[in-house]
């Protein structure tokens, strides 16, 4: 397991959430490396807390400690509504659904919990060049998109899965926007739009 560039590519996508990547570095940069491959390791930043448990005895401490908190419960420990939990390999189906059920709960206070297996975070998806450009669109964007569109509902644009890895990479929540950004050599720059789903 390449530990350097998880932590590498963690800080990416903290960036991309608009989140103070030097924070964590100076935070990773406490802890032996070798700690992220056996302890259940937190870091608690402004927006975010980020919970790195790759091993199978880790997640199962985290577990324990995590599973019957409420979101309020969790909140004030760590001072944060959005989770991230970067793990080895996915919990059992049981554990999973109890997961997605607190992320569910979760949202409707405006927080998450969103998971990444330590794979998933080798390489950052925005820099693929198979990938064009997505970005999470504001409030203020989305209303004027409705308008120039005509559009009743969100749903009215084609969708985007909240399981897609992009999905998942811009912290989308189900109704959130994204703006897609592609090139072509016949028609310029032109932009798509999908909904969260």
């Amino acid at each position: 397991m390449d530990i350097p560039s998880i932590i590498n590519n963690t800080k990416e996508l903290l960036e991309l959430r608009g989140e103070n990547a030097e924070e964590f570095q100076r935070k990773v940069d406490e802890v032996d490396v070798g700690r992220f491959a056996d302890e259940w390791l937190t870091f608690s930043l402004k927006n975010y807390t980020l919970f790195f448990t790759l091993s199978k005895d880790s997640f199962k401490e985290l577990w324990g400690s995590i599973r019957n908190m409420s979101f309020e419960d969790m909140e004030k420990m760590y001072h944060t509504k959005k989770y991230v939990l970067i793990l080895g390999e996915y919990p059992p189906s049981i554990t999973l659904q109890a997961l997605q059920q607190k992320d569910i709960q979760f949202q409707q206070q405006s927080g998450f919990i969103q998971l990444f297996l330590s794979r998933e975070m080798m390489y950052n998806p925005n820099k693929h060049f198979l990938v064009p450009k997505h970005e999470k669109m504001s409030e203020d964007e989305i209303k004027a998109l409705m308008e120039e569109l005509q559009l009743k509902s969100k749903t009215q644009l084609p969708f985007i899965q909240k399981t897609d890895i992009i999905s998942r990479w811009l912290g989308l929540k189900s109704g959130d926007l994204v703006k897609i950004t592609r090139y072509s050599e016949t028609s310029g720059q032109y932009y798509y739009y999908r909904c969260c789903i």
